[in-house]
């Protein structure tokens, strides 16, 4: 097939659009074996199916032998929140939650948004909550002597 380099273009094109789209290294591999697909397409005589079986070979040399580099190489330091096991942790509210406004709590010395249960309820300035759900990077908190809280 004379056209087996547009195909390999659009195999390219489009593993490259994949890879963009994502924040994970997952369509990288395919748009090399692709341009080594593409390079050898224009060599006369190349059957399509060993265009196909280098393209196979070479994005799982690349897979196999390069993702792991990438992998430590492109590392960022995360740090896990996992906001979820705030619920049922009591602290103490460092600046008023009011009515409209949210207000700061502080939990195992880390200072959070903090925003009550009830939209009339003010929650003032060192009174001990506890964390009744996350909603984003807010918790929804009750004052702990409140009688929903038991």
């Amino acid at each position: 097939m004379e056209y087996m380099w547009i195909i390999w273009l659009v195999i390219f094109v489009l593993a490259l659009l994949i890879e963009a789209i994502g924040p994970e290294i997952v369509s990288v591999w395919f748009a090399g074996g692709a341009v080594v697909s593409l390079i050898i397409s224009f060599i006369p005589g190349v059957e399509w199916w060993v265009q196909l079986i280098v393209f196979a070979v070479v994005s799982a040399a690349l897979l196999v032998f390069c993702r792991p580099f990438l992998a430590k190489v492109l590392k960022r330091d995360t740090i896990d929140l996992n906001a979820d096991t705030m619920v049922g942790k009591k602290g103490v509210i460092t600046s008023e939650v009011k009515e409209t406004k949210s207000g700061e709590v502080v939990i195992d010395g880390v200072i959070w948004t903090a925003i009550a249960t009830k939209d009339d309820m003010a929650i003032g300035k060192d009174s001990l909550v506890k964390v009744m759900a996350v909603s984003g990077n807010k918790l929804i908190v009750m004052p702990v002597n409140s009688k929903e809280e038991k």
